[in-house]
Formats: structure tokens, sequence, C-alpha cells
């Protein structure tokens, strides 16, 4: 999120590229987002994704690598992210059970950029990960392209830039 935020517009982070009712919305959907995520409403939260041109990607070893010509430890469009849901809401899928305990507190929101109604935003997270005993904790940088309807936001694409993607990892258990 710190090159996106340095590579912004100046405006971005001196007067902001959204007003401030815009910024209290933005903040509100992203920590609703998260909690969606923690409490395991997988339905809902998928709700909150338009059309099914959509993208959610956590890459691996470099946050800018392609992911057509590297690996990524999440590419989904729609039909790979429906999938997923389904692995994760089955309840005889024994890797994904115990669910795991989540909690994770969101920071640092700020619009990177807007044209009409598409609006890039950069947000920083850590998450606590409980699950049979172990506890793990994730830090991260998401970047997010969401359309706003002057009501609410759509999420277009999410990119999860996890702080030890270069490390080995467990299996995600869960949407981070």
């Amino acid at each position: 999120m710190a090159k996106q935020i340095v590579n912004a517009a100046p405006e971005a982070v001196t007067t902001g590229l959204v007003d401030t009712a815009t910024q209290q919305r933005l903040e509100r959907f992203l920590t609703y987002e998260a909690a969606l995520m923690d409490e395991h409403q997988y339905d809902t939260w998928m709700a909150l994704w338009e059309g099914n041109d959509i993208r959610y990607w956590v890459p691996c070893n470099d946050d800018d690598q392609d992911p057509s010509s590297g690996i990524a430890i999440i590419y989904d469009d729609r039909s790979q992210l429906e999938e997923r849901i389904m692995r994760l809401k089955d309840k005889t899928a024994h890797a994904y059970r115990p669910q795991a305990r989540l909690n994770r507190n969101i920071g640092g929101v700020v619009a990177v950029s807007r044209e009409q109604d598409i609006v890039e935003v950069a947000s920083n997270f850590v998450l606590g990960e409980i699950r049979v005993g172990v506890q793990n904790i994730w830090f991260g940088k998401c970047l997010y392209r969401l359309r706003d309807s002057g009501e609410t936001f759509r999420l277009l694409s999410k990119k999860v830039m996890l702080l030890n993607n270069d490390e080995a990892m467990p299996n995600l258990t869960f949407l981070v």
C-alpha cells in the first residue's frame, strides 16, 4: 500500500480525492467487508462483488509480479472464487474444519485514484487467526477497485499483498 500512496496523485494524500462523507463510507464498507470474512459470512461477502469480470488476487513472492507469467497464492475470477467459497462452506471438507476464529483490523484507508464512479482504495490490515490451538498473525495491504453508487460500494477487484508472501505459509483456510 505504501507504494500506491507514494505513487498516487499528491492530492490523494493532501486534500484527498474524495470528500469526508465518501471517506467515511469507504472506511465503513471495508470494515463491513472484513467483518463478513471474519464471521465466515461467505454468501453475503460474495454479494458485495459486481458482475462477472472480477478479480480476487493474493500475489506470491512479489506484490507486482505478473500473474500470467508467475505464480499466485490466489488468482480467482468469479467462477473460481465461487468454487473457493463452496469449499470453505463444505462441512465435510476436513482441511477447513474447524473454522478459524478471525479478527482483523483495517486502517490507513486512502483513495489513491478516482475516475467517475470507480475509486481505487489502498488499506492496511492486521489479521489474527486461531485454529486448532495455533495462532497466526497476518499483516498485509489491500488494493481495491470499487464502484461507487452513491449509496454503497461494489467490489470489482481486490488485491491482498501479504507481508510474508515470499515465505512458506500454511494452507489458507479462510478469506484473507
